[in-house]
């Protein structure tokens, strides 16, 4: 076995994760434990195997493991992630008092805040003042989701911390 890789993950197409190593014998099945979905090893659009647990040979480490939001080959969104921004997308049409040019301006923001570029520090500012005008049951589901897709940047704007 090589010095340090990266072991295979499966995930199941809403992000639970059936095993942070394939290698290791354990995660292979076929549907989701936790909510019955189709548990993947694979991105689905080019294949490349779902970077898991980084493997140092000689080292322990229980550092929790979350699945990569976008495939490190093809630069496609996971399903859960994809998932998570189509209704994060669906709630920003459902907020109230908010004009449709803003609500496409929401949108931008979203995808922003969760490539984790350039822009979105300010996507993430972007969400949490409309966000907060909204104020409601729909809005805190909104800013909720935001949060879960974030890159770490953007995510430390919204939360305030």
């Amino acid at each position: 076995m090589a010095e340090s890789r990266y072991m295979t993950a499966a995930v199941c197409t809403n992000g639970h994760v059936a095993t942070e190593a394939l290698e290791y014998g354990t995660g292979q099945d076929k549907h989701c434990g936790v909510c019955g979905a189709s548990v993947i090893a694979a991105c689905p659009n080019c294949k490349t195997p779902i970077r898991g647990f980084f493997h140092v040979r000689g080292v322990f480490t229980t550092a929790p493991y979350r699945p990569p939001a976008f495939c490190f080959e093809c630069g496609k969104p996971f399903p859960w992630t994809a998932e998570k921004l189509a209704a994060a997308k669906d709630l920003a049409d459902e907020l109230e008092d908010v004009s449709a040019d803003d609500r496409a301006k929401l949108k931008t923001a979203i995808e922003d805040v969760a490539t984790g570029g350039p822009r979105a520090e300010a996507g993430a500012a972007r969400i949490k003042r409309m966000v907060g005008k909204a104020g409601t049951t729909v809005g805190q589901a909104l800013w909720k989701i935001s949060v879960e897709v974030a890159s770490e940047a953007a995510k430390k704007i919204l939360t305030g911390g």
